[in-house]
């Protein structure tokens, strides 16, 4: 009995959740990406990667902004994608409103050939952002608006391998929005 009524209260559950918005990467509205810095330096470059490849990449992330794209509003938001070129990154652009919560899970035939990052305008972390440098082994990020105003962050899609940015991937955006009375 016991199982029986657990197993209806995970149904249940399930069934509660949002489903994601399918989106095409190549749809969506190309904008300005964030300034590579510090923090966005390239994860790519270790044992068995040719020298001439490394230069390539490296030369390639030499731009004054990364490609990027809007994520389109909606509570749950399923993008599918790959990242450009020998660069081996893509942007995301997010608005979240006040005390909002977006959260952006990377999923793949490869995940741990990608890295997530949330970073403002200039390729910085900001309040909002820190708990992102504790690694999960997982390719996501979170940020939580702090202030009292919308905010725009970018999430960078980045390959720790040379050759990994030619396999598509899922960038899952959920958002909460902020408990009522939590903004003040």
């Amino acid at each position: 009995m016991r199982a029986w009524v657990m197993g209806i209260l995970v149904a249940g559950l399930a069934l509660a959740e949002t489903p994601a918005v399918e989106v095409l990467g190549s749809a969506l509205k190309v904008v300005p990406g964030p300034i590579p810095s510090e923090r966005l330096r390239d994860l790519a470059g270790g044992p068995g990667n040719s020298a001439i490849d490394v230069r390539i990449r490296r030369s390639a992330r030499r731009t004054g902004f990364l490609p990027a794209v809007e994520v389109p509003k909606g509570e749950a938001i399923a993008i599918t994608h790959e990242v450009s070129g020998p660069a081996g990154w893509q942007a995301y652009r997010v608005e979240t409103a006040p005390g909002e919560k977006v959260h952006a899970r990377l999923r793949s035939e490869h995940e741990a050939w990608y890295v997530v990052k949330c970073v403002n305008r200039n390729g910085q972390l900001e309040q909002g952002m820190l708990q992102n440098l504790i690694r999960t082994g997982n390719p996501e990020a979170t940020y939580q608006n702090p202030g009292k105003q919308a905010a725009t962050v970018y999430f960078v899609v980045d390959t720790t391998e040379i050759l990994g940015g030619r396999e598509s991937y899922v960038l899952t955006f959920t958002r909460e929005k902020a408990p009522e009375g939590a903004v003040k």
